[in-house]
């Protein structure tokens, strides 16, 4: 993945390289984490199975998100929830119904995924790849990638599907949809399935946009799925969980085994919901770091940021440059970000994702980045600043 060694830039004091700023990894866990890990002192701590249901983690998620715990589906991140629960929802909708049938094995359309076109990348090609149809509504560049909700009721009143949403979208980071815009569509179309996934909006202030996940109690026909890897700081213990209704978690449920996760991972992640201070320690920690990331590359001429309210930065060339040459050069000095291959017809060539690391790397990033594009590292980018002490 790396350059060799001796290509790379020597990194200061706060930095480990390499640097990998291409996934989307957290920064901070929560303190109550930390105080859990140190309870375990004995080699006799881990001898014992977690609870074969999870069960203390899921009444933990059903109370902070306003649900029952039947409600809740646990699995090692949301990576293997999608992979499981989408191709089976597909399905379990196609088999509904003689007609979708029919689609299915004339048009592979007997209940597409229809979503955003520059979103998080893997459901729409996986659902390509294994035959399904996939519909792809534009975001515009210019309108700072704002979704057209309206669009997507047209879209839906040709006939149901399901709607995938990463909302705060990955990679543009923006919020594609609100509450008052989600439950008309939800009432209008009861036959079509809406995917929330809330990888990221735990960095939305939930004063300035209201989380979606306990809708599903009073709308069978949604779904919202959140992880712990990233405004918990937690992606090395991978734990994610669907909202459902209760008969499509049971359904799921039967797919798998007890024990799915272990005594640590179940452990940590009631820590995680019961430190009340992280999520607002955390979301101060991104909006510092973005307006770093906005600060230092605003002084480089030929490359545009977009308005991001997630844990990373969405930048392109304005000049003819293309997002891959930048990755390659940072690669040589240990440093890696996200470039994005050609889908459905679009190129992305110009453009590139940073995720926001720590003060001290977020600089350090910054420095190459202007050094690799031809100006001083010192030209006036800004100083981290350092996270309080908790």
């Amino acid at each position: 993945m790396f350059s060799p060694i001796q290509d790379r830039a020597p990194a200061p004091v706060g930095v480990t390289l390499p640097l990998n700023l291409g996934l989307n990894d957290g920064t901070y866990a929560p303190q109550g984490c930390i105080d859990l890990m140190r309870r375990y002192t004995e080699r006799t701590d881990f001898r014992n199975y977690s609870s074969p249901d999870n069960a203390p983690l899921r009444e933990a998620i059903a109370a902070a998100d306003q649900v029952g715990p039947e409600h809740v589906f646990l699995h090692n991140g949301t990576g293997p929830i999608l992979k499981l629960a989408i191709p089976y929802l597909l399905k379990q909708r196609v088999l509904d119904s003689p007609r979708r049938v029919l689609r299915h094995v004339v048009k592979r359309d007997g209940f597409p995924i229809i979503t955003p076109r520059f979103t998080y990348s893997k459901v729409p090609k996986k659902a390509a790849e294994g035959g399904m149809h996939v519909d792809m509504l534009a975001l515009d560049p210019g309108d700072d990638f704002r979704f057209d909700v309206a669009r997507l009721e047209r879209r839906l009143e040709r006939g149901p599907g399901l709607v995938y949403i990463v909302n705060p979208n990955n990679p543009t980071g923006n919020l594609l949809i609100q509450r008052p815009e989600l439950i008309p569509l939800l009432e209008r179309f009861p036959e079509a399935r809406f995917w929330i996934d809330e990888a990221y909006v735990q960095y939305v202030d939930p004063s300035t946009h209201e989380y979606l996940g306990n809708l599903v109690a009073r709308y069978p026909n949604l779904l919202v799925s959140r992880t712990f890897s990233f405004a918990y700081g937690l992606a090395a213990v991978r734990i994610g969980y669907l909202l459902a209704k209760p008969s499509f978690v049971t359904e799921l449920e039967r797919q798998l085994t007890d024990y799915r996760l272990g005594t640590l991972q179940e452990g940590l992640g009631v820590a995680a919901l019961e430190d009340a201070e992280h999520l607002p320690f955390i979301r101060e920690q991104a909006r510092l770091g973005r307006d770093q990331i906005y600060a230092g590359l605003s002084r480089i001429p030929g490359l545009q940021t977009f308005p991001s309210q997630a844990n990373f930065v969405l930048g392109r060339f304005t000049d003819g440059r293309r997002g891959a040459e930048l990755q390659t050069k940072l690669r040589q000095r240990g440093v890696a970000i996200k470039v994005f291959a050609p889908a459905n017809g679009q190129s992305y060539d110009a453009y590139f994702r940073l995720t926001l690391g720590l003060p001290a790397e977020n600089e350090f990033l910054l420095a190459q980045i202007a050094d690799v594009l031809g100006y001083s590292a010192h030209a006036g980018l800004p100083r981290p600043t350092s996270a309080p002490s908790r």
